[in-house]
């Protein structure tokens, strides 16, 4: 005989099966036929409804709440905030993807945390030059260490009824930090490659990890991976907080601050408003999306 139905938050999804967790109890629920007509995938994160079988542990899920944003690759839904990890050092900072990753955050209202970690391998210039190329951003900025301590308690303050998702280069410590963060997660830590300079993957599936204060943890493999931004050319500066706050400034309407004439941001804000590199590889986001415009009406 089957059960009232409850609300829940899936975990995780693996081969047709969805753990969902509701009232502090895990379920092992299945799809039923209705979301593949639909062409309807349940995603870790989202909110569900679901009925309960008759042996109390197991269930089918039957609608899926109205998403606050979703993630594609990795397929993640209903993010409050991502940390963003970059290392200090080793591996070389890759900051166009820090800026790729940002610049989702805000076309999906995702509130980024910028963390630059492993500070206890790195100079502390190294670090400093990292932080300083956001901290007109506005955005969060924390220093953290998974060896030393150094920022985590600072940090598990973010997480208190948030869902959070890491995402960042292999090797920067992503594991570590949730490790740190939440005794007992026992995530398998990777090695940097001595030959590539690159890390290996650790993380093979994408799991929420409930927390204490209500919130819960996303550790996610492929966001390292991220390639390209469904951006028009024109989008891009609204996405960059330094920008945004001078838009109505320049001579044209349209300006995409990068030969325009009249134009505030390449006259008077580079290196006031906004950090100099951060600006060229603004420049270099702005030419792909031209090129990805032409190629998709060739």
């Amino acid at each position: 005989m089957e059960k009232t139905n409850k609300t829940g938050i899936i975990l995780k999804g693996i081969g047709g099966f969805y753990t969902v967790m509701a009232d502090g109890v895990s379920y092992t629920c299945k799809a039923r036929g209705l979301f593949r007509k639909q062409h309807i995938t349940p995603t870790v994160g989202d909110k569900v409804e679901f009925g309960i079988n008759a042996d109390g542990e197991n269930g089918y899920l039957l609608s899926i709440c109205e998403r606050k944003n979703l993630l594609v690759r990795p397929a993640v839904a209903n993010i409050d905030k991502l940390f963003i990890v970059v290392a200090a050092s080793r591996p070389e900072p890759d900051l166009l993807l820090v800026d790729k990753l940002l610049i989702c955050c805000e076309k999906l209202s995702i509130e980024p945390v910028i963390i630059v970690n492993k500070c206890d391998d790195a100079l502390k210039e190294e670090a400093d030059n990292i932080i300083d190329e956001y901290l007109l951003t506005g955005y969060k900025i924390y220093r953290t260490s998974a060896k030393s301590g150094e920022g985590i308690e600072e940090l598990r303050r973010e997480l208190d009824s948030s869902i959070v998702c890491f995402a960042g280069q292999s090797a920067v410590g992503k594991s570590s930090l949730l490790n740190a963060l939440i005794p007992g997660a026992q995530l398998e830590v990777g090695e940097i490659s001595r030959k590539t300079e690159r890390g290996r993957h650790t993380t093979r599936h994408a799991e929420l990890i409930p927390i204490n204060g209500g919130g819960a943890v996303l550790d996610t493999p492929g966001f390292s991976l991220l390639e390209s931004i469904d951006c028009e050319p024109e989008e891009i500066k609204n996405l960059y907080p330094e920008l945004r706050r001078h838009l109505f400034e320049c001579r044209f309407s349209g300006c995409l601050h990068m030969t325009e004439p009249g134009c505030v941001v390449k006259s008077e804000l580079i290196g006031n408003g906004i950090n100099p590199k951060r600006y060229d590889r603004y420049v270099r986001l702005v030419n792909e999306a031209i090129e990805n415009r032409k190629h998709k009406y060739e």
